[in-house]
């Protein structure tokens, strides 16, 4: 998995303001509107194609932000470009991490907020069944890369379980 850093270059009101900020790979700007509408990205492969990732759900299927602080942005779910370069990668606190095709996500969360994390994490996992590490980042208010990170951890303490096949990525208390 090769890593880079988003270059987050600021917040516009339209698209057409959005173009002259995006110069190198990785660079970013947010359109907003009252609200976050969509976020420019110059693709993180090289390819310096800008990739428009919807915000605002009453425009059609759209992703979620985070923030913390100016630049420590996160995106959720990936983004995987179906055409174009059809690059696959994730926006997680400032960083991009571009997959190849079989990566495996793993990278890692502070210290700090995986001790935040972990019991908030294990209480709502179920004792029966699993349940997806994207609806319990909602419940307890965090980003969905960090609670998928500390789901797998609590896998390799013996604490939790991973579901398999289509449950993949959804967990339970072991």
């Amino acid at each position: 998995m090769n890593t880079g850093r988003l270059q987050f270059r600021g917040t516009v009101a339209t698209r057409g303001e959005a173009s002259a900020h995006l110069k190198e790979p990785g660079d970013a700007v947010l359109i907003e509107r009252g609200r976050p509408r969509l976020f420019l990205l110059s693709c993180p492969c090289g390819c310096m194609e800008e990739f428009p990732i919807n915000l605002d759900p009453r425009a059609g299927p759209a992703w979620r932000l985070y923030r913390s602080g100016h630049s420590n942005l996160s995106i959720f779910p990936s983004v995987w470009r179906t055409s174009g370069c059809r690059s696959h990668f994730i926006i997680w606190r400032g960083k991009i991490l571009l997959f190849g095709s079989e990566d495996e996500f793993e990278p890692t969360v502070q210290e700090d907020e995986i001790a935040r994390l972990n019991s908030l994490v294990l209480e709502r996992l179920p004792n029966v069944g699993v349940i997806p590490f994207s609806d319990v980042a909602d419940a307890i208010n965090a980003v969905p890369w960090d609670v998928l990170t500390v789901c797998r951890q609590l896998v390799r303490k013996g604490l939790a379980r991973e579901g398999i096949g289509k449950q993949r990525g959804a967990f339970g208390r072991a």
